[in-house]
């Protein structure tokens, strides 16, 4: 197993002044539409930034509050930006403070490191949180009970867990290439960054290890008895306050081709949420255009190989 986390590290991008920019690990990834996580209050984003900042609190050295500025050395005060303007949130989705935080380990200030947290607020939102896969892998079960809580009382728009690959949305512009041996050989890996699947409305736009579906999905796929009733051959729905959580097998999968390795609890989630794929295109490059990023997204929605 060990061996397999190196093939998909040999895939991380370093630029040639040591900088890490494109880097495998198991991530987190809730999307939100801002208006309505903060009409009432914001306990429900402030629950998940919590729990997903405990595990690394005393881990990360670097923050940074706008993409456009050098990160700084961490400092106690960091941890409190994001609260405060959770705590000073409006009913039409506006904030008093920031509206963007990243917190990280990394060599230098620049690194896109294995071990993060990156919260973005705008009319649709994001919250991520990144750990080393030998952590998870080691305690999966410690890891699933994580990501169910972070999701607990957020309105989530979609969300998922699983294998991925961590890097700034604006430096994958014309880096599209990165992805292409990932997607050819680990198809359980999700190469496709959280900013791109903000707006996705109609739909789920891939799956994952697991997959979030909002409470509105889970009516039009015949509520959560139905849901239920497809359990087995290691998928398991768990419900959460805005929807289910839908998982693939007792942990994440790369679903190495080269290995044979099967993806078949991947593929028995993708057929029960086919029926809520969505129709819009992902804002994406990844594959060379939006349609070619929009099917890969899709893989799981098919019949397995």
């Amino acid at each position: 197993m060990q061996d397999d986390y190196g093939k998909l590290r040999q895939f991380n991008h370093v630029h040639s002044d040591g900088r890490q920019l494109f880097t495998a690990c198991i991530e987190l990834m809730l999307i939100y539409e801002s208006r309505v996580a903060l009409s009432d209050s914001s306990e429900g984003l402030r629950h998940a930034y919590d729990v997903m900042v405990e595990p690394i609190r005393d881990r990360v050295n670097y923050y940074s509050i706008e993409e456009s500025v050098r990160r700084k050395k961490i400092k106690q005060s960091a941890f409190e930006l994001a609260p405060y303007s959770l705590e000073h949130s409006h009913s039409d989705g506006t904030l008093d403070g920031i509206t963007q935080i990243t917190l990280l380990r990394g060599e230098n200030e620049d690194d896109q490191s294995d071990l993060f947290f990156d919260w973005y607020d705008s009319d649709d939102g994001y919250i991520r949180l990144g750990l080393p896969i030998e952590e998870v892998m080691a305690n999966p079960e410690d890891y699933l009970a994580l990501c169910l809580d972070a999701a607990a009382e957020l309105p989530f728009q979609l969300g998922m867990a699983g294998f991925s690959m961590n890097y700034e949305d604006i430096y994958i512009n014309g880096n599209e290439h990165l992805a292409d041996p990932i997607i050819g050989r680990f198809p359980g890996v999700n190469v496709v960054h959280a900013g791109f699947y903000r707006g996705i409305s109609d739909g789920l736009p891939t799956v994952n290890w697991l997959t979030l579906v909002r409470s509105e999905l889970v009516e039009r796929l015949g509520g959560l008895a139905k849901l239920k009733s497809q359990e087995g051959d290691g998928v398991v729905v768990h419900p959460l306050r805005h929807g289910v959580a839908v998982q693939a097998g007792p942990r994440p999968l790369l679903g190495d081709v080269n290995a044979q390795e099967s993806l078949a609890p991947y593929y028995r989630v993708g057929e029960m949420l086919a029926p809520v794929r969505t129709r819009s295109e992902l804002e994406s490059g990844i594959r060379g255009s939006r349609a070619e990023a929009t099917e890969w997204g899709h893989r799981f929605f098919g019949s397995a190989p």
